[in-house]
C-alpha cells in the first residue's frame, strides 16, 4: 500500500527520481521473491522420482508457473489441470497462486506427440519478460502523461500572465499628473 501511495504522490508532484527508486524496489522485491521460491522448491518440497519409499517408482515432476497469480481463480486452475491431463500430468499440490506442482508416470512420455500442449512447459500465460516490459512501458506512459498534464496545467496558469514594460519617460501629450517625477536638482532651494 505504501508503494501505491508513493507512486501516486510522486506522479502528482512529477518527481521522476522517486518513481525510479520505486520501480527499482519493485523489481528487486520480485527478484527476492523468485530466489526465495527457488529455495523453497528445492529444499522444502522435495520429491524424489525413484528413491522415495512413499511414492511409486517411475514418476516425474514439474512445476508450472504463471507470473500474474492466475491460479487464484478456480476456473483457470481447472482449465490448466485439464490441459496438463492431456499429457498425463496430475496435480500434486498448489504451492501458491502462481505455482503448481504436477507429477506423471514416466510411461506417459509415449503419448507426448499426441498432446496439443508442450508436455514439459513450465510457464502458463504471458512470459515473465513480456510482463516486465509491459510494466515498464505502462509506467513510462503514466509518467509521461503526468508530465504532459503538469506542463499543460502550468502553461494555462502562467501562460495568460502578461508583463508590461516600465516606461522610462512620459510620452508626449500626457499631462503632468502622470509624468514621472524627477529628483530635485541641487540648485533648487527648499521653501521654508
Amino acid at each position: 500500500m505504501l508503494t501505491v501511495n508513493a507512486i501516486i504522490i510522486s506522479t502528482i508532484i512529477l518527481d521522476v527520481g522517486i518513481q525510479a527508486v520505486i520501480i527499482d524496489r519493485i523489481f528487486r522485491a520480485k527478484q527476492g521473491n523468485k530466489r526465495r521460491e527457488e529455495v523453497e522448491e528445492e529444499n522444502l518440497t522435495r520429491y524424489e522420482s525413484n528413491t522415495s519409499s512413499d511414492q511409486p517408482k517411475g514418476w516425474e515432476f514439474k512445476i508450472l508457473r504463471t507470473s500474474s497469480g492466475g491460479f487464484r481463480s478456480r476456473k483457470v486452475l481447472n482449465r490448466v489441470c485439464a490441459e496438463e491431463a492431456q499429457a498425463g500430468w496430475i496435480l500434486l499440490e498448489k504451492l501458491d497462486d502462481h505455482r503448481l506442482r504436477f507429477r506423471r508416470p514416466i510411461i506417459a512420455r509415449d503419448r507426448d506427440n499426441q498432446c496439443k500442449i508442450d508436455p514439459y512447459r513450465t510457464r502458463y500465460g504471458i512470459s515473465e519478460m513480456v510482463e516486465t516490459w509491459t510494466t515498464i512501458i505502462v509506467l513510462l506512459i503514466i509518467m509521461s502523461g503526468a508530465a504532459v498534464l503538469g506542463f499543460t496545467a502550468m502553461n494555462r496558469f502562467f501562460g495568460d500572465w502578461q508583463t508590461r514594460a516600465v516606461q522610462s519617460a512620459p510620452r508626449t501629450g500626457d499631462n503632468n499628473a502622470n509624468a514621472i517625477r524627477q529628483p530635485p536638482s541641487p540648485s533648487a532651494k527648499p521653501n521654508n
